[in-house]
């Protein structure tokens, strides 16, 4: 069948569609242990509604021109910073981070409007001249700075992951747009002593490093959680003890419906399970990239590849760090994990994705228009 007459708008929405009900059945399973009433099944019902009202402001940003955020990045940009500075200072404290503004009820973690806020400013920012990428005073370098300050006040919470993903992302969008290899690579070189310093002189990243190198030698600390992920995806085999079975979930496994829940799932469904999921959002990111490089502008191309490829990466780190391919971090598998707020940001950025989809499929139809990616 001839690929051009595949929606991919339609597929995308598909794919993250299996994503979220896997996610749902993962939560009502782990969640549900010892639920005896309606009552018990608040976090479900919770993450049900979250769900609902995802969907619903995925398809409202699929019908808002991308242009149009285009031309108010800069305003998300300031709301997003003032949001991270809000949080430093009323945000809802948990085990150390203050990540969370807590309001009737909801909470809204800022550092997931973020990553978004980025990808819009930087596209933005880089689309609005063929020359500008190439520029290290025009183009790059405000890139850095806008990247560097999001960062730091994610940094702060403290959530070193998606500090580190905010500043990978904005990397990947520069030489996507064109950023010269001459500028980045310095910038790499002087990243490694601030790295170092930031995970070395920090005890528990510290303890966490030594942890991925040998978890085993760890399990009464640092470790522990790491080898419990372990053992969760070898108990499932190939097929998995069946939905609902997971022995980890009962206490064992922490974070299990948060950062941890590939490995509740690997447990229940098995490799057939893991491997499913490793798939689909193979796909996502394949019919993601399709839609960008169908785009009619250099802003679509731009805004399209940074929203795939944030979020094929924040799933690839997740899915590594259960799988203890990478240190732990706080890294939420998109669309599966427990969490409104992520969930919610998510769709936003699917929904601003849909809407580039919508209009290349549009421009076939009609004068597409003279400008190309690249």
């Amino acid at each position: 069948m001839d690929d051009s007459r595949i929606n991919d708008g339609h597929v995308i929405v598909a794919i993250v569609s299996v994503l979220a009900v896997i996610g749902l059945v993962m939560v009502a399973s782990t969640k549900m242990v010892g639920a005896e009433s309606p009552s018990d099944c608040g976090h479900l019902n919770r993450q049900i509604l979250w769900v609902l009202l995802a969907v619903v402001v995925m398809f409202v940003f699929a019908k808002i021109d991308y242009r149009l955020l285009a031309v108010f990045s800069p305003f998300i940009l300031v709301g997003t910073v003032l949001l991270l500075i809000a949080v430093l200072v009323i945000g809802t404290e948990h085990n150390g981070a203050k990540r969370w503004i807590r309001f009737l009820g909801f909470g809204v973690q800022p550092s997931e409007l973020a990553k978004l806020a980025l990808v819009i400013f930087v596209a933005a920012w880089l689309s609005r001249d063929v020359d500008r990428p190439k520029s290290l005073r025009h183009g790059f370098l405000p890139v850095l700075i806008v990247a560097g300050l999001l960062g730091g006040l994610v940094l702060i919470e403290p959530d070193f992951g998606t500090a580190v993903l905010i500043g990978v992302v904005a990397v990947i969008i520069g030489l996507v747009a064109g950023v010269r290899i001459r500028h980045v690579v310095p910038l790499v070189v002087l990243s490694i002593p601030l790295f170092y310093h930031l995970v070395w002189t920090v005890k528990y990243r510290h303890d966490r490093l030594l942890a991925f190198l040998n978890p085993w030698e760890y399990y009464d600390g640092v470790g522990y959680q790491l080898c419990q992920s372990l053992v969760g995806l070898g108990t499932g085999g190939f097929a998995g003890v069946g939905v609902g079975q997971s022995r980890q979930k009962l206490g064992f496994l922490p974070e299990a419906v948060h950062d941890f829940i590939f490995a509740i799932l690997g447990e229940e469904l098995g490799a057939l399970g893991t491997v499913t999921v490793l798939v689909l959002f193979a796909a996502f990111v394949v019919f993601g990239m399709r839609v960008a490089f169908r785009s009619r502008d250099r802003l679509g191309f731009l805004i399209a590849s940074g929203v795939t490829l944030t979020i094929g990466l924040q799933a690839l780190v997740n899915m590594a760090v259960v799988t203890g391919s990478a240190p732990t971090k706080g890294i939420s598998l998109p669309f599966v994990s427990f969490g409104g707020s992520s969930l919610f940001f998510l769709m936003c950025s699917v929904g601003v994705l849909l809407n580039v989809a919508r209009r290349s499929e549009a421009a076939r139809v009609g004068p597409v228009d003279a400008a190309a990616p690249g």
